[in-house]
């Protein structure tokens, strides 16, 4: 993988030819964003929204119409034809003591390149910024993306309120 950055975007050239920009999430990604969930199969929702869903959950159109930098930080991959191949977002609750949940999907069709550990580590430089710490649930047969937190040096641990899931912290302080 060879990446090349600017202030705002970077790109990604995969070993493959394959080319994707990581960029900051738009309002007018709405309708690439109901595509890229359409691609999703139904194992993969449910890996990540942890239910099952045919829709784009109307919390997440809500949050990319609403985005607020102040407590939101939201990024895609897009592909060389525009379209986006996956999405990693944080929400800083200043309720919740310098912390900010995050989540990440990348579609199978991208899957297995680095890519998801790039949009993380993207998280990770985010809240860095911010002064926060990062957590997320993950279900516990969901092994590649634990895995892939504590590549990055997450921690994780079973989530008190439900012992199918894992709670993953990253201190990136």
């Amino acid at each position: 993988m060879q990446i090349g950055s600017d202030q705002h975007s970077e790109t990604i050239r995969l070993a493959d030819g394959r080319s994707f920009v990581l960029r900051a999430l738009r309002p007018d990604d709405l309708p690439a964003l109901h595509r890229a969930f359409h691609r999703l199969t139904p194992e993969e929702v449910e890996l990540r929204f942890l239910h099952q869903s045919r829709e784009l959950p109307v919390f997440i159109e809500t949050e990319v119409r609403e985005l607020d930098p102040a407590q939101d930080a939201a990024f895609v991959l897009e592909d060389e034809a525009g379209e986006i191949r996956g999405v990693a977002d944080l929400h800083v609750d200043p309720t919740d003591d310098g912390r900010a949940e995050f989540g990440l999907i990348v579609g199978q069709a991208v899957a297995g390149h680095g890519l998801g550990r790039r949009l993380l580590q993207r998280l990770l430089e985010d809240a860095r910024r911010r002064g926060v710490a990062l957590y997320g649930i993950v279900r516990r047969d969901n092994t590649r993306m634990l895995d892939l937190c504590r590549a990055l040096g997450g921690t994780a641990s079973v989530d008190a309120d439900e012992p199918s899931l894992m709670q993953v912290c990253f201190q990136t302080h």
